[in-house]
């Protein structure tokens, strides 16, 4: 009953992504680097933020032939440049364990660069993760930053929704997770991801006097102008497959993203024309 009720819902997100996805098609290609959300690889839990190590092979291939894949710095520093919308960044939220078992043998074998957001707490504490997954350890991440293609990002220490939290208790998120990562790491995480990609008008203060970027979930695209600390990223989602992946890349499936914004009512920063 329960793989049927699965199914039943992966068909269902699919036939709304077809429906949303039909005025896109006569869409002109979004300018600016497009920045990745993956979250976790072949865990083979069902869950939408997820991609079968195979659906991540196919589309590392797809990225590499369309485009290059950079690291964060270059895109930023590279966009509003010609070309810009062919730049990919792949960046990895929270710290999984799967990320460093079934993603970086592929990411180090073609020595493809890639960011990875960490959410410090339960790299302490196992026993906060999430059910069924397993968090990255230290040395895993140390592994993978040693290797030069990872850059580590901050995610904050507990992972909470950061709209509403005072500025002390931003605060003391944020820098209890540059504490750790500095102590195993040896330096101060430079980006940063908001939790839930949901932007904080209150905790932008706090982002801005620690880190050079700091990213968001869907929204508009990143071009010249574009506010470092308001950057936005493409999710990949289990129910995009390819066809979805390729089209939410040209376009940025701008009806599904308002609608899971109206869903979840977050409206995001204020709109600015660059």
């Amino acid at each position: 009953m329960g793989d049927t009720r699965s199914e039943k819902g992966r068909l269902s997100k699919r036939a709304l992504k077809a429906a949303l996805a039909v005025p896109e098609f006569l869409a002109k290609r979004r300018p600016g680097p497009r920045i990745l959300i993956y979250h976790q690889v072949g865990t083979n839990l069902g869950r939408e933020m997820e991609v079968a190590t195979e659906t991540f092979a196919n589309q590392i291939r797809y990225l590499e032939a369309e485009g290059s894949i950079v690291s964060l710095d270059n895109a930023v520093s590279r966009m509003g440049t010609p070309g810009d919308d062919r730049l990919f960044v792949l960046t990895f939220d929270d710290g999984y364990s799967d990320m460093y078992e079934n993603a970086f043998p592929l990411l180090a074998e073609h020595g493809i660069p890639f960011t990875l957001y960490i959410t410090t707490l339960p790299m302490q504490d196992a026993s906060v993760s999430k059910p069924g997954t397993l968090p990255l350890t230290w040395e895993q991440l140390e592994e993978m930053f040693d290797s030069g293609l990872a850059t580590v990002g901050a995610h904050t220490h507990s992972h909470p929704d950061l709209r509403f939290l005072s500025t002390d208790a931003v605060a003391a998120e944020l820098d209890e997770s540059n504490a750790l990562i500095g102590d195993r790491l040896g330096v101060q995480p430079r980006h940063f991801a908001y939790p839930k990609g949901w932007w904080s008008a209150g905790a932008e203060t706090e982002v801005r006097k620690r880190y050079a970027t700091a990213v968001l979930g869907e929204g508009p695209p990143n071009r010249r102008g574009t506010d470092h600390y308001r950057l936005h990223r493409v999710a990949v989602q289990k129910s995009d497959g390819m066809r979805f992946f390729k089209r939410k890349l040209a376009t940025g499936l701008v009806l599904e993203d308002r609608l899971r914004r109206i869903v979840r009512s977050y409206h995001g920063p204020p709109a600015v024309d660059p």
